[in-house]
């Protein structure tokens, strides 16, 4: 049954908005129709990989703003999402990693995927100039298909100190992890949370992301080939955002808000 295959509700609002299709009870015409209109990778969870593009220190207090609203606003429109990734440091986020696990979670979010432009006066500054940021926003889908599992041979797991604000548990016990996946050579760590364990599930699925991206090399391109030199500006002082698709102007406070729903502008 249609209500038995979608569990959020938000999306079944967005999906008989655009789709005239839930008439059809069963399952595997719902699925058919829905990707005979829609693009492959349609019915994906997905990753919102978020980190800076241009400018100065102030994009790490950018990632971390963009992190928290993508996050908030997903959790209020009950997605089941977890910010499985960040890095700290005395500004904000150096880049963060969300995963979205709501089907077509991937076909409703991949409209943000691009350059955000951000214009606004720089807080850590004081000449009251308008500064230009850029960071970018990737929105990639989990292939469920290509559940990597890792074997204990393959990986070599270090614990260490972690570094930068966090409290003094954080910084003097071995709660960070780092975990070494040898067949790709690829290197992951996390001292995101003060549990080493935390970190360690954390770091496993960045590594499996990041392994994704290496089997899929077509996904390594897929921001670049944005046709887009930026998607989205937010102008602070004015309080406008300018979507880049449509030309259309939209408020900024109420979008900050979440009075107004992004993924439909």
């Amino acid at each position: 049954m249609y209500y038995n295959f979608i569990k959020n509700e938000y999306i079944k609002f967005i999906f008989e908005k655009n789709f005239s299709i839930f008439n059809i009870n069963d399952y595997n015409n719902i699925k058919f129709n829905i990707e005979k209109k829609i693009e492959n990778y349609s019915i994906c969870k997905c990753y919102i990989e978020i980190y800076p593009n241009a400018g100065g220190i102030e994009t790490y207090q950018l990632v971390k703003i963009y992190t928290d609203f993508y996050y908030k606003w997903l959790k209020k429109h009950n997605f089941d999402v977890e910010i499985i990734y960040f890095e700290n440091n005395e500004y904000g986020y150096k880049k963060s990693l969300i995963f979205v696990n709501d089907i077509y979670s991937f076909l409703l979010l991949k409209p943000e995927s691009g350059i955000h432009r951000i214009m606004r006066n720089n807080p850590f500054t004081t000449n009251n100039k308008i500064q230009t940021s850029y960071i970018n926003i990737i929105i990639i889908p989990k292939i469920n298909k290509e559940k990597i599992i890792f074997n204990k041979e393959d990986i070599l797991i270090e614990t260490f100190k972690s570094k930068g604000p966090g409290g003094q548990h954080v910084n003097n016990t071995n709660s960070a992890i780092r975990i070494k996946h040898i067949p790709t050579n690829i290197t992951v760590s996390c001292q995101s949370e003060r549990s080493q364990l935390k970190n360690k599930n954390f770091a496993l699925k960045i590594l499996e992301f990041k392994i994704f991206l290496k089997n899929n090399l077509n996904f390594n391109n897929y921001f670049k080939n944005l046709k887009k030199k930026y998607i989205k500006t937010y102008h602070f002082e004015n309080n406008f955002i300018i979507n880049h698709f449509n030309n259309e102007k939209y408020n900024l406070n109420k979008f900050f808000k979440f009075e107004i729903n992004f993924l439909n502008i």
